[in-house]
């Protein structure tokens, strides 16, 4: 059976193989875009409702990260520096230690394990100078970014999960928390507990004594807290939350390490302060490479690691690193930034409706027709030998199962974005040379996010088999 089902999909022209997927009854009330282009002729060969702006979820990524590396470069490292402020005299440092946040998503990311620690570097080079004693406090300044650390389209909603981590000047852990705690039956708060551990941050309970389960988690930045809503009969509950300071977390991290390394320490840890005497440079740390940044970001879909990127883009464009902070505009200044280099590409932006680097907010909207003209752009271009195809995971596991069966799925690499009512993929195919290029771009069908998955993943099947 399986052989009849590839001599079938075998059959169909790159037009009847999208005629064939966008007549499905699940899309009767849809708004969808297909555009398939041939990259040697850089002709479509295929399409439907090509200049149609739609959602487009996390494919906005492939946008953000073709922009960082034609204007950050494919070699660009976020750097981070750390300050001795005060001097030192008998192995003591009398004064603070100072982490200065510059927006840097990767310090004490889990996801890259094989990057340098900054904590293990201060560490390091506090024994290098000799100091094995601090009477001063452990400041780490995330100033440079202002308030909001989210982009003003994200919905409220999203903010406390794990996805909707916002980028701060100064990031750690990927500013996630793990948060337990403990409701007793009236809905109150018996006991919490973080991890890493977060001073400052609260659990605050505003839920209702029920006979039922059913909370939504909220972030309170002026607290901080997150705040519980809904329903409890009482019950402990556990999950990974996005955590609003991380900076505290970092001078938490820091100094528990340093105690744990034998250092005595003589002040409590703070997260901000102003200094009169002169700083010397400890450390300059520096984050993995912008190309595995990238291949880190679309992999796993993380909105934090591509803000980051919107936001140094927009940092370099103004020029602003020797600055105290960033502009207050930063993600509308790093938007204006990417549509300007795309222009210079010639690329017609005028279908891209662009507010963050993620695609998390619902209002970043495209056309199929320009996802098409950046693909195709895109698969021309190489930075330093880098293109963005070589960054992008292959379709295996991403497109339903009868594409996970089929030898294509390692052949095809592509970036999906998916939210309630949208599923997007963009990609290249084959993986290795590309010689086509592909956008679709699905908002409003009726079946379930598995079954617009499974029917996109047979399209390409009908559309690459025996190609």
């Amino acid at each position: 059976m399986a052989l009849v089902a590839v001599s079938r999909l075998a059959a169909y022209t790159a037009q009847e193989a999208v005629d064939k997927f966008v007549s499905h009854s699940s899309l009767r009330y849809a708004s969808l875009g297909v555009q398939v282009i041939d990259l040697d002729s850089a002709k479509t060969i295929a399409s439907f409702r090509p200049e149609q702006a739609n959602i487009t979820a996390s494919t906005m990524k492939t946008v953000v990260s073709s922009a960082a590396l034609g204007l950050l470069g494919p070699h660009f490292r976020f750097e981070t520096p750390v300050f001795l402020d005060g001097e030192i005299r008998d192995n003591c440092l009398y004064g603070n230690i100072i982490v200065k946040g510059t927006g840097d998503p990767t310090l004490g990311s889990v996801f890259l394990p094989c990057q340098a620690n900054i904590v293990d570097e201060i560490i390091a080079a506090l024994r290098a100078r000799g100091i094995s004693r601090i009477e001063g406090g452990i400041i780490c300044d995330d100033s440079y970014y202002g308030f909001p650390y989210f982009d003003e389209d994200w919905d409220v909603g999203d903010l406390a999960y794990d996805y909707g981590a916002a980028v701060h000047a100064l990031n750690f852990h990927d500013n996630l928390v793990t948060v337990s705690y403990t409701l007793d039956s009236r809905g109150r708060v018996a006991r919490s507990s973080f991890s890493p551990s977060v001073p400052g941050l609260k659990v605050i309970s505003r839920c209702r004594s029920s006979r039922r389960n059913a909370i939504t988690p909220y972030l309170d930045y002026s607290v901080p807290a997150l705040v519980i809503t809904g329903e409890t009969s009482g019950k402990t509950f556990s999950n990974t939350y996005a955590n609003p300071t991380p900076a505290p977390m970092l001078a938490d991290s820091l100094e528990r390490a340093l105690r744990a390394g034998g250092f005595q320490l003589f002040a409590a840890s703070e997260t901000s302060a102003e200094s009169n005497s002169e700083q010397t440079l400890l450390v300059l740390h520096k984050s993995p490479e912008l190309t595995e940044i990238i291949t880190s970001l679309l992999d796993r879909s993380d909105n934090m690691f591509a803000h980051a990127l919107l936001r140094a883009i927009g940092a370099r464009d103004y020029e602003v690193r020797n600055l105290d902070c960033a502009p207050a505009d930063l993600d509308v200044v790093g938007v204006a930034a990417v549509k300007r280099w795309l222009e210079l590409q010639g690329i017609n932006t005028e279908p891209l409706f662009m507010r963050d680097g993620s695609g998390l907010a619902r209002a970043n909207k495209a056309s199929v027709n320009f996802f098409g003209d950046m693909l195709t752009m895109m698969a021309h271009r190489r930075f330093d030998g880098v293109r963005l195809c070589d960054l992008m995971p292959t379709a295996s596991g991403r497109a339903g199962k009868t594409l996970k069966a089929n030898p294509l799925s390692d052949q095809i690499v592509l970036k999906s974005g998916s939210m309630r009512h949208v599923q997007c993929f963009v990609g290249y195919y084959p993986a290795a040379e590309p010689r086509y290029c592909f956008a679709v771009l699905v908002n409003n069908f009726t079946c379930s996010q598995a079954s617009i998955r499974e029917q996109i993943g047979v399209f390409l099947c009908n559309l690459f088999e025996g190609r």
